[in-house]
């Protein structure tokens, strides 16, 4: 179940990476307003759905943590 998890991740990153341009531009209100939020949601929460049949528990940090901790 690792592979999938970390596959999915590969793609997260890259997709993070536009979502942190997009918010940083300052264009939108909320984060959830920019065009790649949808996109990371929708992987974070495949994610959550795995590593809580797999590990039990989430391990991988919401979209609006991730941005936030950058």
């Amino acid at each position: 179940m690792d592979h999938v998890i970390d596959g999915i991740k590969t793609f997260l990153e890259i997709s993070m990476d536009y979502l942190r341009e997009e918010w940083r531009s300052g264009e939108y209100k909320k984060l959830s307003d920019c065009p790649s939020y949808l996109e990371c949601k929708a992987m974070v929460d495949a994610i959550h759905i795995l590593e809580k049949y797999y590990y039990g528990e989430h391990k991988t940090m919401s979209v609006r943590d991730n941005i936030m901790f950058d």
